[in-house]
């Protein structure tokens, strides 16, 4: 499943007496928590993730909770950058695995979310930055005459 199919999506509790659409998704780390739901006035409530079933285009959920203070609400269109600075685009979707947010996606490009620092803006976590380190030092070398 993808963050664009769950953003606006409609949802009510087991019982239809709370309905609404979901706002936001909310993250520990790589772990969906939960989604910030909104009702017909506009007042958000917490659906916790365990108690939330997907059925086409809505969603029913059993289990209210409160947003963990320590967590983050993913965003859509947030810029995203090497650890060396290079602008890589703009984060258009994510996908899910279960509760588990697997990878960014970036245009075509696909990222593992393990290797993403988010805020309000995302960093791509390279497996070897002294490479990248010895690399740009050598191309500056190079242009330099060293």
């Amino acid at each position: 499943m993808k963050a664009s199919e769950i953003y606006c999506t409609k949802i009510s509790s087991k019982d239809e007496k709370k309905r609404g659409y979901i706002l936001a998704i909310c993250c520990v780390k790589d772990m969906i928590e939960g989604y910030i739901c909104c009702d017909e006035r506009e007042n958000e409530f917490f659906a916790e993730s365990a108690g939330v079933k997907f059925s086409g285009d809505a969603a029913t959920f059993s289990v209210t909770g409160k947003e963990n203070k320590k967590g983050y609400r993913l965003k859509l269109g947030v810029p995203l950058y090497s650890d060396n600075g290079k602008f890589l685009g703009y984060i258009d979707d994510f996908t899910f695995k279960g509760n588990r947010i697997a990878l960014a996606h970036v245009g075509k490009r696909k990222f593992a979310f393990d290797k993403l620092v988010l805020n309000d803006v995302a960093i791509l976590k390279s497996d070897d930055v002294s490479v990248e380190i010895a690399a740009k030092d050598m191309f500056i070398g190079a242009i330099c005459g060293e």
